[in-house]
């Protein structure tokens, strides 16, 4: 499975290469699944519901998140709804709104996408490593193929 992830798309610049680009791009390397980083869409302040509308409709098919999520409150209006294609960290504590994760069907072909987010150097979140093990758990009985976001400051 051809995945294509475009990360960290940063305010009007970087949303407008990624509009300009991603039909070449998608043309060229023709990915079953296109995802893209999120978090600083919004002139490096989280993701306003125009813009996720804006990324689905030029062919994004999941956008992740990471420490900006939340910096634009556009984002309560829209990350609960249970069609939303749009993932947050998934060690955010327990209760956060959203979903830390999907498993999407592709071409009858199950894949998980998970987004993960470092603790160094960032606000304190649940471990991330506990959380990761845990979801693997769960996805790992739907399929076995697995991309995950890690958003992070230090590897």
């Amino acid at each position: 499975m051809k995945v294509l992830f475009i990360g960290d798309v940063v305010g009007s610049i970087g949303r407008n290469m990624l509009l300009e680009s991603l039909p070449m791009l998608k043309r060229k390397y023709r990915p079953q699944l296109t995802i893209v980083n999120g978090e600083n869409a919004a002139s490096g302040r989280g993701i306003t519901e125009k813009i996720y509308k804006e990324f689905l409709q030029a062919g994004v098919d999941l956008i992740t998140m990471g420490n900006h999520t939340w910096d634009n409150r556009d984002i309560f209006n829209f990350i609960d709804n249970e069609k939303v294609k749009m993932i947050r960290p998934a060690n955010f504590p327990e209760g956060t709104p959203g979903i830390g994760y999907k498993v999407i069907n592709i071409n009858q072909e199950k894949i998980a996408v998970i987004n993960m987010q470092g603790r160094a150097l960032m606000n304190s979140l649940d471990d991330p490593f506990r959380k990761m093990d845990a979801i693997l758990d769960e996805v790992s009985k739907e399929t076995s193929c697995i991309f995950v976001d890690f958003h992070a400051e230090t590897t």
